[in-house]
C-alpha cells in the first residue's frame, strides 16, 4: 500500500469518527483528558449519561439477584443516594441545597442564611460512621482500624440513606441525627465511628422529622 492511499484511507476513517462524535471535533476539545478544565455541556453529559444507562440497567438487575454483589452495590448507589438526600431535604425544609465535592461534607444549603452540611451514609444496617481517608500524622489520634474518624466540626448533621428492600429506592428512608451527639464523650475533638447506639431513639419518622426542622431551621 502507497503512502498516498493510506493517508487516503486513514482520512476516511478520521472523517467517519468526527461524524459520529461531533463533540470532539473542535480544537477547544483536542486533547480534552489532559486539561484539567475540560468544558463539557448539558448536551454532551446528557448524551454520554445515555450511553451508560442500558449498561448500568443490565448491571443492578444482575447485582440486585446476586447476594455476593450487595455490597458492592452500595458502593456504586451511595453517590446517587447523595442526590436523593439532597432533593428529599430540599422538599421537606424549602430551602436551597446543593452537593459538593471534595469537602468533608456532601451537601450545604445554598441561601441567606446559617449554612448547615450534612454528610450522608448509605446504610443496609450497621450505622459505622468512619471515613476511609489515608492515615496521616493530622490523622495519627484519629485511626485504630486503617479508618479515620471525622472531627467533631467537619458537618452539621448525618443524613442515613437506607434503603428499601432489594435496594428499591421508592421504599427507602432516611434518618437524619444533629452532629453535637455524635461527639465522642472521650475523644470531644472527634466523632464516634458508629451511629449505632443511636438507632433506638432516631430510627423512627417522628424523630427524623424533629431534627430537619430544628437544624434546618432558618436563623
Amino acid at each position: 500500500m502507497s503512502n498516498e492511499s493510506y493517508s487516503c484511507h486513514c482520512g476516511q476513517v478520521i472523517k467517519k469518527q468526527k461524524n459520529v462524535s461531533k463533540h470532539f471535533s473542535s480544537k477547544k476539545h483536542m486533547n480534552y483528558e489532559q486539561k484539567e478544565n475540560f468544558y463539557v455541556s448539558p448536551t454532551m453529559a446528557k448524551q454520554i449519561a445515555q450511553e451508560w444507562t442500558p449498561l448500568f440497567e443490565a448491571y443492578m438487575e444482575s447485582a440486585i439477584r446476586n447476594q455476593k454483589q450487595h455490597r458492592d452495590i452500595g458502593k456504586v448507589l451511595a453517590y446517587i443516594a447523595e442526590e436523593w438526600v439532597a432533593k428529599n431535604l430540599m422538599e421537606r425544609t424549602g430551602r436551597p441545597i446543593k452537593n459538593v465535592y471534595g469537602e468533608s461534607y456532601d451537601g450545604i444549603t445554598n441561601d441567606d442564611y446559617k449554612p448547615v452540611r450534612h454528610q450522608v451514609k448509605f446504610r443496609q444496617s450497621t450505622w459505622h460512621l468512619e471515613t476511609t481517608r489515608r492515615n496521616s500524622v493530622k490523622n495519627k489520634d484519629r485511626s485504630a482500624t486503617g479508618h479515620v474518624a471525622y472531627a467533631s466540626n467537619e458537618f452539621d448533621a448525618l443524613a442515613i440513606f437506607i434503603p428499601g428492600p432489594a435496594f428499591s429506592l421508592t421504599s427507602s428512608k432516611l434518618r437524619v441525627i444533629p452532629s453535637s451527639v455524635l461527639i465522642d464523650k472521650d475523644k470531644p475533638m472527634q466523632m464516634m465511628t458508629s451511629a449505632e447506639k443511636l438507632k433506638k431513639e432516631y430510627d423512627c419518622d417522628k424523630k427524623t422529622e424533629q431534627v430537619i426542622q430544628m437544624i434546618y431551621r432558618e436563623s
